[in-house]
Parts: structure tokens; C-alpha cells; sequence
């Protein structure tokens, strides 16, 4: 008994939960914040808006996939106490969710107008160039996202969640302040609210990843680990990721086709719906907040083979 409380005592579990908390708000509030500040453009920005946030979402899930999967291989080493196997399967999981999402991004960039036709068609013209306008610039960001989330899946299976939660503030500040530069004061429109959150999420991507290559961290990146690779630790990990991240997209694809129903309605019931289903996912953050922290707690204690351990802490 004094043995669990060592690794995971209550105080140590709270101190990784109010942090992750924060920070999936704060992940929410970025869309949720191009939403309401593209408001005060006109109904056709914020439906086109609205109607990208929600495919964008799908990619989102699978870089999110991804990172969890790295994240069980992460922390089951850190458990066992091999650091350095730790350090190769976050280098990998960089490689992998790089080489991913640049591609994801080149398809959504090449073939963004047929995307679009096909799930949204019978919009008004105004509201689908809205929506070109701006998935093409949120494909650009799509790199960016991948890469933050393999960077904070080290922090995360440290259980340094605070260092995230700082990033996403810091984020989510340039996020609304270019925003309300781009939307009131060039009067940018769409174009207001996409470029501003392309450089927030690159701001973020770039951070993580200095942060994960300095060496006083226990897990950290190798150059010679990330230009090579590991076919077993990728294979590891897509085990995880793969099934994971079929879930979580076809979940999202779903959404994606009731919006497409919506879409038929008009253009005030675009934006009605889209301002609303972004202030209902606030409703699923706790839920969302968990998945990473039971990833590390279980993650650890199953490297360290201690079974017992790992039931206490999910009664608790």
C-alpha cells in the first residue's frame, strides 16, 4: 500500500488532472473563439467557419489517435524505467505524425473544393468560399498540430501537464488577440480568424518541441532516433493508435454527415448550429480530460508491472 502511494498518491493525481482540465478547455476555446469573433463578419463567415471546424475536427482526433498511442508505449517505458527506449518511441512518434499530417495536409490542400462539394454542396456560394477560404489555410496548420500533440504526449506521460496547460494560455492568447486584430481591425474576415490560428498552433508546435529536446528531461527527442526508422516501435504504436483513432474519426464523421444535413436548411441555420455545437463540446471536457491522464497513470503502473497498483489508483 505504501508502495502505490508513492507513485500516484491523490495529490499527485490532482496535480496532473485541474491542469489537463484547463488545457482541453483552453484546446475548445481556439475554434470556439474563431467562431464567435467571425460572427461580426456576417452569417455566411460563420457558417463557413463552422461547417471547417467540424471536418477539421476529424483530423484532429487522429493526430490526437496518434499521440496517445506514442503516449501507452511512452509511459509503459518510463514505468519499467527505460528511458531511453522511452526517448526513441517519442522520436518516432515526431517522425510518424510529421510525415502523416504533411500528408494529410497536401490532400486536403489538392482536393479542398471536391472535400467540400461533396459534403456541403447545396450551400450558398458565399458560405462555401467561405469554407475554401478557410480549410486552406487550417490545412496549413495540420503539421502543427501533429507535432504539438507528439511533444505533449512526453509532458503528458511525465505527468508535467502544467507545462501544456501554460502553452495552450499562451496559445489561446495569440489565438484571440490576432483575431480581433484580423477581424475589427483589417477587416480580413475569414481570413481574420484562419491566419491567426495557424500561427498559434505553429507557435505551440515550435515550443514543444525545443522544450522536448532539452536534456534535463527524463524523455527526451534524438536526432538519430527521429531520421530513422524503427519498423517494430512504429508498429507498436500504430497497434494503439490505429483502432483508436478509427473510433474517435468515425464518431467525427458522423457529425460531419448530420452537418451536411444542416447544411440544406440555409445559411442561418449553418451558423445557428455551428455556434452551438461548439459551446456543446464544452459539455464533453471532462470525459475528454481523462483520456491522457489515464493514459499515464495505467501506462506507467502496467511498466512497472505492478497490476495491483494500477486497480487501486482506478477505484480511487
Amino acid at each position: 500500500m505504501e508502495q502505490r502511494t508513492e507513485l500516484f498518491s491523490n495529490k499527485d493525481l490532482r496535480a496532473m488532472i485541474i491542469p489537463l482540465f484547463l488545457e482541453q478547455l483552453l484546446v475548445m476555446l481556439v475554434g470556439l473563439a474563431d467562431t464567435l469573433v467571425v460572427s461580426h463578419v456576417g452569417e455566411a463567415a460563420v457558417s463557413g467557419v463552422s461547417l471547417v471546424n467540424q471536418f477539421n475536427t476529424i483530423f484532429i482526433y487522429l493526430f490526437t489517435a496518434l499521440a496517445s498511442g506514442g503516449a501507452v508505449i511512452i509511459s509503459q517505458y518510463i514505468g519499467g524505467k527505460e528511458k531511453d527506449s522511452a526517448g526513441e518511441a517519442a522520436s518516432q512518434l515526431l517522425l510518424f505524425s510529421t510525415v502523416f499530417s504533411v500528408f494529410s495536409a497536401l490532400l486536403v490542400l489538392v482536393g479542398n473544393k471536391a472535400i467540400l462539394r461533396l459534403l456541403f454542396g447545396k450551400v450558398e456560394d458565399s458560405v462555401m468560399q467561405a469554407c475554401i477560404t478557410y480549410l486552406r489555410i487550417s490545412a496549413y496548420s495540420y503539421p502543427a498540430l501533429a507535432v504539438y500533440n507528439a511533444g505533449a504526449a512526453i509532458y503528458r506521460s511525465l505527468g508535467k501537464t502544467s507545462t501544456t496547460m501554460y502553452l495552450s494560455l499562451a496559445s489561446n492568447v495569440i489565438n484571440v488577440i490576432g483575431n480581433l486584430i484580423g477581424v475589427f481591425v483589417l477587416k480580413a474576415g475569414v481570413e481574420g480568424v484562419a491566419y491567426p490560428s495557424l500561427i498559434a498552433r505553429v507557435f505551440s508546435a515550435v515550443v514543444i518541441t525545443v522544450l522536448c529536446f532539452r536534456e534535463k528531461n527524463e524523455v527526451i527527442y534524438r536526432r538519430r532516433w527521429i531520421v530513422r526508422w524503427d519498423g517494430s516501435m512504429m508498429r507498436r504504436i500504430l497497434n494503439i493508435a490505429v483502432p483508436n483513432g478509427m473510433e474517435n474519426g468515425i464518431f467525427q464523421l458522423v457529425k460531419v454527415a448530420l452537418s451536411s444535413i444542416v447544411a440544406l436548411f440555409g445559411t442561418y441555420q449553418i451558423a445557428a448550429n455551428g455556434v452551438a455545437q461548439s459551446i456543446w463540446s464544452l459539455a464533453a471536457l471532462a470525459g475528454v480530460a481523462m483520456g491522457p491522464e489515464f493514459i499515464t497513470v495505467i501506462g506507467q503502473c502496467m511498466g512497472s508491472r505492478d497490476v495491483e497498483r494500477q486497480i487501486s489508483i482506478l477505484r480511487n
